[in-house]
């Protein structure tokens, strides 16, 4: 297999029903092609970061249902911002647009010094920015960026709710309620926004983004300044409780109006809908992007004041012994998710708080809240845009009232032990 045939069929390795002769040509020519190697791995974090997932920090919630609804709309945007972009530069250039190769859009991305834009999306103030939900109200994120000296530097900021900085070293979370957290570069707290930190990710992977949504519609306008990319497709619903009643989540008909600047190619503004219930709902939109604009970098990563040890850190290896580490690293998911439950239920943190790490400020509330419950049922279910498993089990409360919950659990850490990551 050549580096060309590679790149023409690796996109097909993210589909379950690749056969397994392509499966095993490509793993075959990565293994011995660096370069090869290293364009897979870029494609599979973007493309994993274009997916929905839980994250470490998910509260009580009293409704689930329309969170796993919802929860995929950040993904189904930004999705339709690497097929705008892809689209704009692979169509032919009308007289009044100049032509751009895709190394040019590239550096006219990575040129930019810094940018701000606010974000209206419907969802909570203080929920992850992977949440969305259909009946909530709009809500305000803004978004700052500064890069300098091979240094980036961010902070996504819901109104009156969660806040994400990142200094060029760590990244830190918080909300207003009390909830610290920082972790290196490489975690993934800010989930599918993340793209929008880096657009010259989603440009430099444009062929195999557009080989995942040919399913996708695309119609291109233009005015005297402006092209405008009006996508239409349909995208995953994200909707756990499909996933464990039909083995699979369904889909919901999406359409996006990216619109670009003609004189220097950058993406200004953008709007997303989505059809549900017979029902077309604007989900999101951005008004107005800005562009090497002055930011102040010390206010932009400033942080609350308060003790460092009140920071809990995401990836921390834990101080276990080796006998209780060999027994967390035999645990079935299953198991796992029982032994978690029971310890929330009966208030006993010591026969979980591996597995509880991020939740041991909060640990008191949880189990209050499940005081005198009963978990029984549990099932696990997977879902590839998830890199743990999911945890369905049946919640019956004192009263005899009862309801599926799910817990979100993953041990791709370094000690391989089952962590909550989501669901509580």
């Amino acid at each position: 297999m050549t580096c060309e045939e590679f790149r023409n069929k690796v996109v097909e390795l993210f589909d379950t029903t690749v056969d397994k002769q392509t499966k095993v040509e490509c793993e075959e020519h990565a293994a011995h092609c660096s370069k090869c190697k290293a364009y897979y791995e870029d494609l599979k974090d973007t493309f994993n970061t274009l997916q929905p997932r839980a994250t470490l920090d998910d509260k009580v919630r009293k409704n689930h249902r329309k969170y796993w609804q919802a929860a995929a709309a950040i993904a189904i945007f930004l999705v339709g911002v690497a097929v705008g972009w892809s689209h704009f530069f692979s169509v032919p250039a009308s007289a009044n647009m100049p032509l751009f190769s895709m190394e040019e859009a590239i550096k006219c991305v990575q040129n930019v010094g810094s940018f701000q834009m606010d974000v209206y999306a419907r969802t909570e103030r203080n929920e992850n920015f992977a949440y969305f939900n259909l009946h909530s109200d709009f809500v305000k994120i803004n978004i700052q960026l500064v890069r300098q000296n091979d240094s980036t530097y961010y902070r996504v900021e819901k109104e009156q709710g969660k806040t994400i900085v990142c200094d060029g070293k760590n990244q830190y979370v918080w909300t207003p309620d009390g909830y610290y957290f920082m972790g290196n570069l490489n975690d993934n707290v800010l989930e599918s926004f993340a793209n929008l930190l880096y657009p010259e990710r989603l440009l430099s992977m444009q062929e195999s983004v557009m080989e995942l949504s040919k399913k996708n519609k695309v119609t291109r306008t233009e005015t005297d300044s402006t092209i405008v990319l009006i996508t239409e497709g349909m995208e995953s619903s994200g909707d756990l409780q499909q996933l464990l009643e039909l083995g699979k989540m369904k889909e919901y008909k999406v359409t996006m109006q990216n619109v670009f600047s003609k004189n220097d190619g950058l993406l200004r503004s953008v709007k997303i809908w989505l059809m549900a219930d017979g029902s077309k709902t604007l989900m999101m939109h951005i008004d107005d992007i800005r562009y090497n604009i002055m930011l102040n970098k010390n206010s932009l990563i400033a942080l609350p004041q308060i003790p460092f040890n009140k920071w809990i850190q995401i990836h921390q290896e834990q101080s276990i012994s080796q006998q209780r580490l060999s027994f967390l690293q035999k645990e079935a998911p299953q198991q796992a998710a029982q032994r978690i439950m029971q310890a929330l239920i009966t208030g006993e943190s010591e026969k979980a708080k591996e597995a509880l790490a991020y939740y041991k400020d909060v640990f008191q509330k949880l189990s209050a809240n499940l005081n005198g419950s009963r978990a029984s049922d549990f099932i696990v279910k997977k879902d590839g845009s998830y890199a743990g498993v999911y945890v369905f089990y049946t919640l019956t409360r004192p009263d005899g009232s009862s309801e599926k919950e799910h817990l979100a659990i993953r041990n791709d850490n370094s000690q391989h032990i089952w962590i909550v990551d989501g669901g509580l």
